[in-house]
């Protein structure tokens, strides 16, 4: 699934590791490319392009 679609209360899998999505916003890049911030329960927060695909379970 494409980063910008990962929502509240997703897992999602980061270096081999299922972490819990407690909030999602769009930002933006200082080149101005668009970004997916995520907000981890059990890590610092992530910035992901929008584009890229992960492992995502509902």
């Amino acid at each position: 699934m494409c980063a910008v679609l990962v929502v509240r209360g997703d897992l999602i899998r980061v270096q081999g590791e299922w972490h819990e999505v407690r909030a999602s916003r769009l930002d933006r890049f200082t080149t101005g490319g668009a970004v997916v911030v995520l907000t981890l329960a059990e890590r610092p927060p992530l910035r992901v392009p929008v584009f890229l695909r992960m492992d995502v379970v509902r």
